[in-house]
């Protein structure tokens, strides 16, 4: 039987990973995927966001496939090719501290299964004061190692002047890696998938016969945390953006849906990556499958605040008023 090529899309928080995921689904309509969604927190925000494609899609929440759910990707790979019409093509969506390198790895160790390309995402804007990051730079480096196509993203965001610096920094710290520059992860699904993005396994040190290749890899836990905030109450407009403005850089990503105060039966999208907040409204046909009205992840290093502190912070908006 021929093998079923298997893609990871890897990159750190907020970089833009769904957002490509979901183009690729758009573009390539037909083709039976198999869609595994890794969610380092315990929402499983991102699984909500994916586009419907005629396939599955599967999610694993709170905790990363590179480390300590890589038995559970075996079984579920395994499952989903045992069937009588087994997906035509696996994408995976690492969770943004995880390592895609490890989770393409686990992935071969199915004999049916042909790794094909590990594309890395990367927000142009902060990648290099990231990389910089003693509490971040282990995680870059291994997500930027493992890359067969670098998608430098958001490159809007960035004046041509400081965009030339970061396309030489990424030409010296991964001579010979492909990298493209776009905004929104705008690609044809062609650089992603295809006989044109085959990628052979990456030179990195193989892990011993008989284990598992994520085996010694860091426990994620140890360096990031997640903080899971959920309401039933809407929030005030307002008093919700000044609080999630004003998070300390140690909370690196923020993401899922909110009510507001005045249209409650309206949920919005809530992002927030590099100091960007976004809040639009929760995409029409995404399931918030019967959470409360507000659930938030965020997600930031061991050091940022205690998840009470967090908590009280954003309870604080549901009795704000506008002018908070």
């Amino acid at each position: 039987m021929e093998p079923i090529p298997i893609t990871v899309i890897g990159g750190f928080l907020g970089a833009g990973k769904t957002t490509l995921l979901n183009r690729l689904l758009t573009q390539t309509q037909g083709t039976r995927y198999a869609v595994i969604v890794n969610d380092f927190g315990d929402l499983a925000i991102d699984g909500d966001l994916v586009t419907g494609h005629g396939g599955d899609t599967l999610t694993f929440a709170n905790g990363c496939l590179c480390c300590t759910m890589g038995d559970s990707l075996l079984q579920t790979l395994d499952t989903l090719l045992a069937r009588a019409e087994p997906p035509e093509h696996f994408v995976v969506e690492a969770s943004g501290v995880a390592d895609p390198q490890q989770i393409a790895d686990i992935g071969i160790l199915h004999p049916r299964l042909l790794r094909d390309l590990v594309i890395v995402l990367v927000d142009a804007e902060t990648i290099r004061e990231r990389a910089e990051d003693p509490r971040l730079a282990d995680t870059i480096e291994r997500q930027l190692q493992s890359a067969g196509l670098v998608v430098l993203n958001k490159c809007d965001l960035v004046p041509e002047a400081e965009r030339a610096q970061v396309r030489d920094w990424m030409a010296r710290h991964l001579p010979g890696t492909p990298v493209v520059e776009t905004d929104h992860a705008r690609l044809p699904a062609e650089r992603l998938i295809g006989p044109g993005a085959s990628q052979p396994a990456r030179a990195r040190e193989a892990a011993p016969e008989g284990h598992a290749p994520h085996a010694h890899e860091p426990d994620h836990g140890t360096l990031f945390r997640g903080v899971s905030v959920a309401f039933e109450r809407p929030l005030e407009p307002a008093a919700f953006r000044a609080t999630l403005s004003g998070l300390p850089p140690s909370v690196l990503r923020a993401k899922g849906f909110v009510a507001f105060a005045g249209e409650p039966e309206r949920l919005q999208l809530v992002q927030l990556s590099g100091g960007h907040l976004q809040i639009t409204p929760w995409p029409e046909g995404a399931g918030a499958r019967g959470r409360p009205a507000t659930a938030i992840e965020l997600i930031g290093t061991a050091d940022m605040p205690p998840a009470e502190w967090l908590r009280e912070k954003l309870q604080a908006a549901m009795t704000a008023g506008p002018e908070a």
